[in-house]
């Protein structure tokens, strides 16, 4: 159902969270590049994510679209006619 990408992003991100939090109360040197570094990744990983849910959109049927009910109704009435 979900994706490794998925569980990664969110791995990522509980580890952003622990390195903001480190950042937030020392704001050392290495705290600042670990969030910075993990906020890189995120962002990595969420453009991957984005991609493979643009790729299963693409394939699903647009139900909703409101061109798809047209077309529904323009077959209909051809097939009436």
């Amino acid at each position: 159902m979900t994706s490794d990408i998925h569980e990664q992003i969110i791995r990522t991100f509980i580890k952003y969270f622990e390195a903001n939090q480190r950042w937030e109360t020392k704001q050392t040197h290495t705290s600042g590049i670990e969030a910075r570094a993990l906020l890189s990744e995120i962002r990595r990983l969420a453009t991957i994510r984005r991609v493979e849910i643009g790729e299963v959109r693409k394939n699903k049927p647009k139900i909703k679209s409101p061109k798809y009910k047209q077309s529904l109704l323009q077959d209909k009435q051809d097939d009436e006619a």
